[in-house]
């Protein structure tokens, strides 16, 4: 299921891996037309690492829903705080709840939900 998909875990957290390869095919899919241009846009992310800046990559695709425009106004959000944009969407459910009454078991599950749920929307 996870073969174009690394994950890690650090606690209880599944983290996707995003390979250059998987970003192009991304903005194949959503953005055919205007790939190019696309890959121009998301090369204005910053980050310390290739890794890290795939990885903001494939989450602001994901919350543009295929809307070019969107683009611009997603990078700067991710410029100014990158964790924002990966927990609307890599976690989900976790950005609506609070853990206080939870527990690992439980935390662990949306974790995982939040996971597949991302990891489908990957697939290419």
């Amino acid at each position: 299921m996870f073969d174009l998909l690394k994950i890690k875990l650090f606690g209880l957290q599944p983290v996707a891996k995003i390979s250059n390869q998987l970003l192009d095919n991304l903005i194949e899919r959503d953005f055919k037309n205007n790939a190019a241009l696309v890959s121009t846009k998301l090369n204005n992310i910053i980050s310390d690492s290739r890794a890290g800046k795939n990885r903001i990559a494939a989450s602001i695709l994901k919350l543009a829903d295929k809307n070019f425009d969107a683009l611009d106004e997603l990078i700067k959000k991710a410029n100014e705080d990158s964790r924002d944009i990966m927990l609307w969407t890599e976690y989900p459910r976790c950005a609506k709840l609070g853990f206080d009454d939870l527990g690992k078991k439980q935390i662990k599950q949306i974790y995982l939900d939040d996971f597949l749920e991302f990891s489908n929307w990957l697939k290419v």
